[in-house]
């Protein structure tokens, strides 16, 4: 509509019309504004035309509107006549009634003759009452329908009407039918009707007629609830500044003001007869100035009393909201909770939130529309009212999509109902800014009592109308059925326009799925020999219900429903398929209405089972699209966004479980250590564990075997094991393939874990036995004491007690690994006849933990009571060492037969000494040094009657063998000889030798003279 302002405003009135704003409207000199009110069923506004009082000036009329939660508060009562009177319900049935409308369906018309005046009286006396539920200070309206004159009643109307006027009650006279086309009966209208008589008498041919005549009526209901309760200066005062934001209480219209008192703000509430009352703060001693308090009200019914919630948007620059309690006939705040942003402009708009609809409000939400958060702009907060003493909070923010930084996000806020059907109530959030000032619109859902989803259902975006439209989501009402569907529709302002946004029919949809029969029988699944043959299951009826939430006047709402069933989704071998398809999926496409619909779809099983624990699953997804309802301008149903599209059932596998169907497993359990006879810590870096499994008893389900063993083992790995099962011939067994999951936890018993393995996708059958082997790594600084405990228990789901076969305990004997050495080095200085000689040798530990350990030496020193070496060992680390030594015997006394075979002088044929020394903790990586120091002797040589003799010492590294042990292959490093080499050198004489040399070179010349004599 080309109409200035027209849409800053909106409010949803008397479940027909919308009312509009036009605040900057000019409709004469210095009058500024104007209302219209909008019918769906026409689709279009007309102005509402008020009879404006001379001083209101330029006013700005439509600048803010609100509705009653009762719309115009009105109250019905009825009674109907003849000669006989029948009150159908009073004020207060019509108040307590959860519809009220429904009690005029038992309504039917009684015959006889006509006592009009007298029911007039009695509709006076009888239901414009305290007792009735009339109210005092409310507007009276008596509407008498008649279809006849008055007939033998014996009051005239001069007697009853001056009554009706002494109440204050205005009447309007309707006659139908062809008995009031005279004028004379036309004269008994007018002399029941109030004055002038043009505008309270109607006639219609019929009954039917009256519908006609619905609008007219409401209209002049609504001009006399709009002028006539209230004096020319209450309504100079309802139309002046304070007049900023609105809200009807039960003691009247509150009115915001935010410009009074330098701009601190207040509000004013309107009672009926009395003089208004102001409410601020200004006697609480806070600094409201420039607060705008009353830019925004909201009226909230809050343990038991109504409560007033008044935004002031510009309070310290963030944003204050305040609630307001009356007690002893003054307003006081009670709490308020304040923004966080500067410029945020929080509690520019408010909205009272009953979240499940017991009459008490649950929360305030509070806009921000200026909140600048990057990407959005914009936020409103929930706040939950404050229970006991606890400082009002608001719990929760919500905000508008991103992308939008100057979107206004919580401009306008409304109360949408229950929409979706979940009876919660739904809130409408309008987003003006948003799309380059085209608006936007978001529908939250209610979460709970005292929360709204984070999320919004629905965005609505003003350019989905037309391209042109600006700031839609300025103004906002909702709650009401306007086009009376049995459905809440949404009232938006935009920029010259309002848009009527109609709540679609909610669909919801329930499923059940049965199986017959209810378990696949033993001789349809069992295979004996893998023979693969197609084997008929039964039957799956899948039932699908269609309903509405919440419920609509539509009629019967269709729908396209296409839904899809799978066979053991997620498997790539299922074992049942379709009969229809041969596959493991079927899909239907199916028009449905608001009705109970079932499938029998036929199953097959086509190959043997191997996993027959598992129950066969079968899917049921379905997607559903409203078909449009062409009675209702093509409204389309749509499914609930929250509503669950799959459901799955499940088809389990009979159990051999005898004639009592209780499965009576009969579990044993043992194992060993294959190989292996005492582990080794550091060693041995792993620990198989050969587990067997009997069933004695009917087929076992669930099996689980649970391994418990200390810290310092851990589980690696479980190898697939074989199931021996009895075969269906007397001593015949047949194997299978065994796999197992299995899991690792730490135990309830301190310093202990356990490992759980699980049969996968297997019966443990009656009379099987199962065999795997278990893995752990063995961490090389593990302390395990002595032996090595290990309990292993066997369990199942069939709810056995346990027996002394089901658990088993072995215990290992446990030896840990070392890694030492010594070496040994020759240190002698050897002279012809004497040596001082020096032997050293070197000990270290390789090994990954600290050892106690013993050095010892052994050093023959004494053959055949000839000293052969005097000898003291002595090391140069300050350990707290002890040594001891002692003197050992030969062990065989022909020492001679000895050097023949081998010239090794040791302490097998000589006295020897034996040195040992005991190192308490001979630590990681240490070495030590020892050191044989002594003079060797010669003269026991010549007893040995060898030129040449060895010298052999040894020295070895000894410990606890019953604890410790050395790492394989390293034994040799333990033990060390040193040896030392005595030659015996002859010192010959030279004179012989010379004096025959002489002589014989004399010879040797003069044989050479002689022969040279000769020759010459």
């Amino acid at each position: 509509m080309d109409v200035s302002g027209f849409g800053y405003s909106v409010a949803q009135y008397d479940d027909t019309w919308v009312v509009v704003g036009a605040p900057k409207e000019i409709r004469a000199t210095n009058q500024m504004g104007g209302l219209y009110r909008c019918a769906y069923d026409v689709e279009k506004c007309e102005p509402v035309h008020f009879q404006v009082p001379p001083e209101a000036v330029n006013m700005s009329l439509g600048l803010s509107l609100t509705a009653a939660s009762n719309p115009s508060r009105l109250l019905f009562s009825l009674m109907q006549f003849s000669h006989q009177f029948l009150t159908h319900f009073t004020f207060n049935d019509f108040v307590s009634a959860v519809n009220p409308l429904s009690r005029l369906n038992s309504v039917r018309q009684l015959g006889g003759f006509t006592y009009t005046a007298t029911a007039i009286k009695r509709a006076i006396t009888e239901l414009f009452t305290a007792q009735s539920g009339a109210r005092k200070d409310a507007t009276r309206v008596l509407i008498v329908i008649t279809d006849g004159k008055k007939e033998g009643d014996n009051l005239d109307y001069n007697d009853v009407i001056p009554l009706a006027r002494t109440a204050g009650v205005t009447r309007y006279a309707i006659g139908v039918g062809r008995a009031f086309s005279s004028v004379y009966s036309q004269q008994e209208l007018v002399n029941i009707a109030s004055m002038p008589s043009q505008e309270h008498v109607f006639s219609v041919e019929n009954f039917e007629a009256l519908k006609d005549i619905q609008n007219q009526l409401k209209e002049k209901i609504f001009a006399i609830e709009g002028t006539e309760t209230a004096s020319s200066s209450s309504f100079e005062l309802e139309m002046s500044q304070e007049g900023f934001s609105a809200a009807f209480t039960p003691d009247g219209p509150v009115l915001g003001a935010v410009g009074s008192f330098s701009w601190s703000g207040g509000a004013f509430l309107y009672p009926p007869n009395r003089r208004p009352t102001f409410i601020n703060m200004s006697k609480e001693n806070v600094d409201m100035r420039d607060a705008y308090l009353g830019y925004s009200t909201a009226l909230a019914f809050w343990k038991g009393v109504y409560s007033l919630v008044l935004g002031a948007p510009r309070h310290q620059h963030t944003g204050k909201v305040v609630i307001f309690t009356q007690k002893s006939q003054k307003w006081r705040p009670k709490s308020e909770v304040s923004g966080t942003q500067i410029g945020s402009y929080f509690g520019a708009s408010l909205c009272s939130v009953d979240m499940d609809g017991d009459g008490s409000t649950d929360l305030v939400l509070v806009g921000a529309p200026h909140y600048y958060g990057q990407t959005r702009g914009g936020q409103v907060s929930v706040c939950p009212m404050p229970s006991k003493r606890i400082r009002w909070q608001c719990e929760a923010t919500l905000h508008g999509e991103q992308g939008h930084p100057w979107g206004r996000f919580g401009a306008a806020l409304t109360v949408l109902g229950d929409v979706n059907g979940d009876n919660v109530t739904d809130v409408a959030i309008g987003a003006p800014g948003e799309d380059e000032n085209r608006g936007a619109v978001y529908i939250f859902h209610g979460a709970s009592k005292l929360d709204i989803s984070a999320s919004p259902s629905q965005r609505i975006s003003g350019s989905q109308f037309f391209s042109r439209l600006q700031y839609f989501g300025q103004s906002l009402s909702g709650g009401q059925d306007l086009t009376r569907d049995g459905l809440v529709d949404l009232a938006v302002g935009s920029k010259g326009h309002v848009l009527l946004l109609r709540t679609r029919p909610i669909l919801r949809m329930s499923s059940t799925i049965h199986f017959s029969p209810t378990e696949i029988s033993r001789s349809v699944f069992e295979c004996q020999e893998q023979v693969a043959s197609v084997q008929t299951l039964g039957d799956a009826i899948v039932c699908l219900h269609i309903y509405e939430s919440p419920r609509t006047q539509l009629g019967d709402l269709q729908s396209s429903v296409t839904f899809d069933l799978a066979l053991d989704p997620g498997r790539l071998s299922p074992r049942a398929i379709f009969k229809e398809t041969k596959t493991q999926a079927l899909t239907r496409v199916k028009t449905l209405g608001l009705n109970k619909y079932c499938e029998n779809v036929k199953l097959l099983l086509p190959a043997c089972v191997e996993d027959s624990v598992t129950p066969v699953t079968l899917r049921f997804n379905f997607s559903l699209v409203g078909m449009p309802i062409p009675s209702h301008q093509n409204l389309q149903p749509m499914l609930a966004v929250d509503e669950q599209t799959y459901y799955t059932a499940s088809l389990p596998f009979e159990k051999n479980c005898g004639a009592d169907h209780i499965c009576q497993d009969d579990l044993g359990i043992v194992f060993g250590f294959p190989d292996l006879e005492t582990l080794v810590v550091g060693s041995d870096l792993e620990l198989t564990v050969d587990v067997t499994v009997s069933n004695d008893g009917e087929d076992s389900y669930g099996t689980t075997v649970t391994l418990l063993y200390p810290v310092g083992l851990s589980f690696r790995r479980v190898a697939e094991g074989r199931v021996l099962l009895r075969g269906r011939e007397e001593n015949q067994r047949r194997q299978q393939p065994l796999h197992l999951t299995c899991d690792s936890t730490p135990s309830r018993n301190q310093g202990l874990w356990t490992t759980s393995c699980s049969i996968s996708h297997v019966i443990f059958r009656g009379g099987a036995q199962m065999t795997f082997l278990v893995t752990f790594d063995v961490s090389p600084k593990a302390v395990l004491g002595d032996r090595l405990p290990l309990t292993a228990r066997v369990i199942s789901e069939n709810d056995i007690p346990e027996s002394n076969k089901t658990t088993f305990h072995l215990e290992l004997p446990v030896k840990y690994a070392v890694y030492t050495v010594i070496s040994s080095q020759d240190r002698s200085t050897k002279y012809l006849n004497f040596s001082a000689s020096e032997k050293g040798s070197s000990v270290n530990n390789l090994g990954q933990r600290d050892i106690p350990a013993s050095i010892n030496f052994w050093v023959p020193v004494e053959l055949k009571g000839e000293a052969v070496w005097t000898v003291m060992v002595s090391h140069g680390q300050s350990l707290p060492t002890r040594c001891y030594q002692n003197r050992l015997v030969p062990t065989q006394s022909d020492f001679l037969a000895h050097m023949r075979r081998s010239p090794v002088l040791d302490c097998s044929i000589a006295d020897c000494l034996h040195f040992r020394c005991d190192i308490p903790s001979l630590g990681i990586q240490d070495e030590l040094d020892f050191i044989l120091k002594g003079n060797l002797s010669f003269s026991w040589v010549s007893q040995t009657l060898q030129k040449k003799v060895v010298v052999m010492s040894v020295a070895e590294i000894t410990f606890n063998t019953s604890v410790y042990s050395q790492l394989p292959g390293q034994e040799a490093f333990l033990r060390a000889q040193t040896k030392t080499v005595l030659e015996m050198y002859e010192v010959h004489n030279p004179v012989p030798l010379i004096v025959g040399s002489s002589v014989g070179g004399l010879l040797l010349l003069a044989l050479i003279t002689a022969a040279l004599y000769k020759k010459n």
